[in-house]
């Protein structure tokens, strides 16, 4: 009975950690998919700008 006590709280230990880990993991997965979206997303901006900043150039 004592070791099916120990053996169940390491297998809950074991499962938090790997839990943990997983979470950890994807929080910087999430973190380096929305990083590079707003970056993605500003550069687009900044071309869009320039372009219309050159029509205007030109029209003048």
């Amino acid at each position: 009975m004592q070791n099916a006590r120990a053996l169940d709280e390491r297998l809950r230990k074991i499962i938090r950690e790997v839990s943990d880990s997983t979470g950890q993991e994807i929080k910087r997965d999430l973190t380096e998919e929305l990083a590079r979206v707003i970056h993605e997303n500003r550069m687009r901006q900044t071309r869009d700008f320039l372009e219309s900043f050159k029509q205007a150039l030109k029209k003048i």
